[in-house]
């Protein structure tokens, strides 16, 4: 098939928009997994939850990033092919899903439950704490390894040409280990998470880089 009919016509400007998204999600992952290293690296395991100022920075770093996850995706759905695009619409709807569970969490953890006294506020620990089980806690799990594992498997088949192997493969990877992560809160242990956030950190910030140069390299 010819390339005029595998490659949706995606502008000039979404294409640039996927371009640097993939670059500043590379960027965002990289600091985020550096900022839990030295924060974990500050307590002497990897039990306990992370503590400020380094749980602080990695929020903000959420933050900033989660809108950046939806231009990437809506860069994906608008460049993709038209058999493909039942399947990415569906995946920018769940990256919507997201970033709005995730940036609502990590605002409300970052405002409202940095201002109660948690000696003060019975059962704190159950519903903004980061440490299982928490309310919160599970909801960002919902969103990192239900939603956006699910996001990334929808986007699959944008990725059609033989150019597109090391993207379309680390998308399954990144997204099948998300869903993986799930064994952590069923089982009630934890420490299976470590699977899903390998899958939305170290794997997807090492496939943004083969991303940014398909934006590039796919023109009509």
């Amino acid at each position: 098939m010819a390339d005029t009919e595998v490659v949706s016509l995606g502008g000039d400007r979404v294409r640039v928009i996927g371009t640097w998204s993939a670059r500043a999600i590379v960027v965002l992952e990289a600091a985020y997994v550096v900022v839990f290293i030295l924060g974990f690296a500050s307590l002497g395991n990897t039990s306990d939850p992370l503590p400020d100022p380094y749980l602080a920075i990695a929020e903000v770093l959420i933050l900033v990033m989660a809108p950046i996850l939806v231009m990437l995706m809506m860069a994906i759905h608008e460049c993709a092919p038209a058999p493909a695009k039942p399947f990415t619409r569906v995946a920018l709807g769940w990256m919507v899903a997201t970033a709005a569970f995730t940036f609502t969490v990590h605002f409300v953890e970052l405002t409202v439950a940095r201002h109660i006294n948690p000696a003060t506020f019975p059962g704190y620990n159950y519903i903004f704490d980061f440490k299982w089980p928490s309310t919160f806690y599970a909801i960002d799990i919902v969103a990192w390894d239900v939603f956006f594992g699910l996001s990334l498997l929808f986007a699959v088949p944008a990725f059609t040409r033989p150019s597109d192997a090391l993207v379309r493969k680390g998308f399954i990877a990144s997204g099948s280990l998300c869903l993986v992560g799930l064994i952590g809160p069923f089982a009630n242990a934890l420490g299976w998470r470590t699977i899903g956030i390998l899958g939305y950190t170290i794997v997807f910030g090492l496939v943004c880089i083969p991303l940014s140069r398909t934006f590039q390299n796919r023109t009509p």
